[in-house]
């Protein structure tokens, strides 16, 4: 079990790539399917999910207490076509007392996976992780304490707007030339992920209007 916590964040992205052969394409700007379709996958414990539909929205909430558990799709999307990602979260709290660039910190209420490829060895992956942090400035990048193939980009930070929706779109396609220096084609896989096993506390989080558009 230990070693399956220790590398449970690069093990998704792994787990994930391993399917996007088979994807199709997204060739428009379109709603991606409902969570409720999504893959599971567990980690330590279990999170617990929520799926509903409010005004016509796909939505679902995130309960996770010492636990981490994601939601991940395979769907290849041309980043040239649609490159700009957008969704709206929502937060209960923030992971006080916890040091996010270290593995027993490494835990978020919550963040978006993007995982780009040039070719099928791991090497050619990198991924981008989106995330509302505990304390990190807006704006603040970051390697992720268990790979270096992952870098983790903080949207929103604290508390202060806690309990509130908030929408993001961001151009996936800047953000990982940004991150990584590599002008991606095309994502494979996209993945949330609401966690707390590391820091041992509870939060909640929400994810909703989850599209890929055109810029």
């Amino acid at each position: 079990m230990l070693f399956v916590k220790n590398l449970h964040r690069p093990f998704l992205i792994s787990c994930c790539a391993l399917l996007v052969l088979f994807n199709s394409p997204l060739s428009q700007a379109q709603q991606l399917p409902p969570f409720s379709d999504w893959s599971e996958k567990n980690f330590l414990g279990k999170n617990r999910y929520q799926f509903s539909q409010v005004d016509g929205q796909h939505q679902v909430r995130v309960d996770s207490d010492k636990s981490a558990s994601g939601l991940f799709l395979e769907k290849t999307v041309d980043l040239n076509k649609t490159p700009i990602l957008s969704w709206s979260w929502k937060i209960s709290n923030v992971l006080s007392a916890v040091s996010e660039r270290s593995k027993k910190g490494d835990d978020f209420a919550v963040r978006i996976y993007v995982l780009a490829s040039t070719g099928p060895f791991p090497w050619q992956k990198h991924t981008l992780a989106y995330v509302w942090s505990n304390y990190q400035q807006v704006g603040e990048s970051w390697k992720n304490p268990y790979t270096d193939k992952v870098i983790m980009l903080a949207l929103n930070s604290g508390e202060a707007l806690a309990n509130t929706w908030q929408r993001h779109r961001r151009n996936v396609q800047d953000d990982l030339f940004a991150a990584f220096g590599v002008k991606y084609e095309q994502i494979e896989v996209l993945a949330i992920m609401t966690d707390t096993d590391n820091s041992l506390k509870k939060t909640t989080g929400w994810y909703k209007n989850i599209s890929f558009e055109e810029n």
